[in-house]
């Protein structure tokens, strides 16, 4: 009996908070019904699905041929300049919510789930800050993206393999040719021989040029028989 009037009381006072303080959506901070999280049903309409998860020589996956190998590539939403993901994303990375990342890897991990054309990783890596920046930050966004989407597609996150080892600039308003010099040599990898013949799954945030993807891979390509397959939520062409 006691346990269920703790149970009604603490169900009372989250009522009573969020009449109190009403959660809002991210993008036009309107109130969220009790079944919405982060957006309302409005701006998740507007997410630009690419699709590409269910086809293999889309855009990104083409943006890699005969850079590094990939078992399978896709982003899962394109990143368009004033839209509601270039919003989520800036909160997500710039405004301390790291809650948004765990929300878009949920989405991520229900679409990825539903494709014939993905195979299940050993790993779910996402591409690691410098521990300067994270520090700075609070914690890392891809990471936060990935928790999200563990539980949905059955792979633990692994963040002791890849390591960054330079805290490079922002990539933002370099050129591709820049970013690729930016990041070619920052990536190393801890105990690397724990993970040959395994299947990683890399996250990141926005894909561009793919530079710092294929800056990850000629790092873990050094280990014998790995296998990469790259995540992002975004993609900015």
């Amino acid at each position: 009996m006691r346990k269920e009037q703790t149970n009604t009381g603490s169900k009372w006072v989250t009522g009573l908070m969020s009449l109190i303080y009403p959660s809002t959506c991210l993008s036009c901070c309107s109130p969220l019904y009790n079944h919405e999280s982060y957006l309302c049903k409005e701006c998740y309409s507007h997410l630009a699905l690419t699709g590409y998860e269910n086809l293999a020589d889309n855009p990104v996956a083409q943006l890699f041929w005969g850079r590094v190998p990939l078992e399978f590539a896709a982003s899962l939403f394109f990143y368009r300049k004033g839209e509601t993901l270039q919003q989520l994303i800036k909160i997500m990375k710039y405004r301390g919510e790291p809650e948004a990342g765990v929300y878009l890897g949920q989405i991520a991990g229900r679409l990825l789930s539903r494709s014939s054309l993905f195979a299940r990783p050993d790993f779910i890596m996402p591409v690691p800050l410098h521990p300067a920046k994270e520090r700075k930050r609070g914690y890392n966004q891809c990471e936060k993206i990935a928790e999200g989407m563990s539980p949905l597609i059955n792979a633990p996150v692994d963040t002791t393999l890849l390591f960054r080892r330079i805290n490079n600039s922002s990539q933002t308003t370099k050129s591709r040719y820049e970013r690729w010099e930016n990041v070619d040599t920052i990536f190393g990898l801890n105990q690397p021989e724990e993970y040959q013949g395994s299947h990683i799954l890399l996250i990141d945030d926005v894909i561009t040029t793919g530079s710092t993807i294929e800056a990850c891979c000629h790092a873990l390509l050094a280990i014998p028989d790995l296998k990469i397959s790259v995540v992002s939520i975004a993609y900015s062409h």
